[in-house]
């Protein structure tokens, strides 16, 4: 990355970070050399795909449909600790932190999006912007493997595979929950990775979604950019682009979907409904158990969501229907 976006960065950063990254390049080969033969028998089951824009509701599906126990997800510690964390023991559930977007609190055990594990093992990834905020200008082409070079493409399946090896050996033979947004950009790719997997993809309201996106992307580069932020203009303009790329890419890809192994659920029937929409995604997808309604209440009681979604200012909010007219009709927000 330093290569990539050659800002100036601290020598003692620098230092700080090519002695962290042999650290975890030495874990890595300790792991996949006492796990190596483990890791090449496991036969990795299709796994289901909640995609979709960031603050569409993503993570609060992937807790939800993470209650069920026939179903496995990646784990906060799993996510940002991949080349290492099959060489300790998990820690027992304990405190949990408000993640920076300020709404949800999660902890070690928590499920994540595998694309921190990705970005963690040096992928390409459109979170190569939370550091360097100008790479957001390439979001697109940085979600999407079939826009790599060569090597990139077969680095970045290879990772992906024995990720979700990895969490498969900790957490046992289950069907794979997996979320992330950038899998948006990447239906076609993943759908040749796994002819069987089935994909669910949730939408919001578009004006909500862009000034929660443009507040989350404030929040991490308060937190980890290593350059100067994207001016707020210039911000609102990209996200309002990306979103209109995003969902582009996404209803091309994913008409080449089965029917039955694709459902596209919205946000506010969530919230408003859950245990109805959860059983209507594993009716459609026929995936037999669900998560329990009591289950549900229960972690709704014990997690809301900590903050509502920030107010938006009148000329964003104009400039987004103006620009996401065609989506507030597609899913019936007019």
């Amino acid at each position: 990355m330093f290569a990539r976006y050659p800002d100036r960065v601290s020598r003692a950063l620098r230092m700080r970070c090519l002695l962290s990254g042999a650290l975890a390049s030495a874990l890595e080969a300790m792991q996949e050399r006492l796990h190596g033969a483990q890791l090449d028998a496991v036969q990795l089951p299709d796994p289901i795909f909640i995609v979709g824009h960031w603050r569409s509701g993503t993570t609060l599906l992937h807790e939800l449909m993470a209650l069920d126990p026939n179903l496995l997800s990646p784990t906060t510690r799993q996510c940002f600790n991949p080349q290492s964390f099959l060489l300790s023991k998990a820690p027992p559930s304990g405190r949990s932190v408000v993640r920076p977007s300020g709404d949800r609190a999660v902890a070690a055990d928590s499920p994540q999006e595998e694309e921190f594990a990705l970005l963690c093992l040096g992928c390409r990834s459109p979170y190569e912007a939370f550091v360097f905020p100008r790479a957001l200008s390439q979001l697109a082409s940085l979600s999407d493997p079939q826009e790599f070079s060569d090597q990139e493409r077969i680095d970045w399946e290879g990772r992906l595979i024995g990720f979700l090896k990895a969490v498969t050996i900790a957490g046992g033979q289950r069907r794979l929950l997996l979320k992330s947004p950038s899998n948006s950009f990447r239906i076609a790719a993943l759908h040749r990775l796994f002819p069987n997997a089935s994909f669910i993809q949730i939408t919001r309201e578009p004006t909500a979604v862009i000034v929660s996106t443009t507040d989350m992307w404030r929040k991490m580069w308060q937190l980890y950019a290593l350059a100067d932020p994207l001016r707020e203009s210039a911000l609102d303009r990209l996200a309002i682009d990306i979103r209109l790329e995003l969902e582009n890419r996404l209803h091309n890809q994913i008409r080449t979907i089965p029917d039955d192994s694709a459902v596209a659920i919205r946000y506010e029937d969530l919230v408003a409904q859950p245990h109805e929409v959860i059983g209507e995604i594993y009716h459609r997808l026929k995936l037999g158990g669900r998560p329990a309604a009591e289950s549900i209440k229960r972690f709704l009681r014990q997690s809301p969501p900590l903050r509502p979604s920030p107010p938006a200012n009148p000329a964003l909010a104009a400039s987004v229907r103006d620009s996401c007219a065609a989506i507030l009709n597609r899913y019936g927000y007019r």
